[in-house]
């Protein structure tokens, strides 16, 4: 299994900006990163887009009611 910390950043529409989740930091283990997304949403992944970057990180955006970014970045 890999090791990945996770963030999550809130898009704030009126500034155009993500705003990290300063009460959201986790580190866990798994090989299936949308299985663990849609455990902590508690429902199937909606409409989202998936970006995978050369060191290994994965990153999700995630159109909920308020729009979300988590990062996957390996340990």
């Amino acid at each position: 299994m890999k090791k990945y910390e996770v963030y999550r950043e809130i898009y704030n529409p009126c500034a155009g900006v993500y705003i990290f989740d300063n009460n959201f930091f986790r580190e866990i283990e798994t090989n299936d990163t949308e299985k663990t997304l849609t455990e902590w949403i508690g429902r199937n992944i909606p409409d989202f887009k998936k970006n995978i970057f050369s060191d290994g990180s994965v990153e999700y955006i995630l159109n909920l009611p308020r729009k979300l970014r988590y990062t996957f970045s390996i340990v």
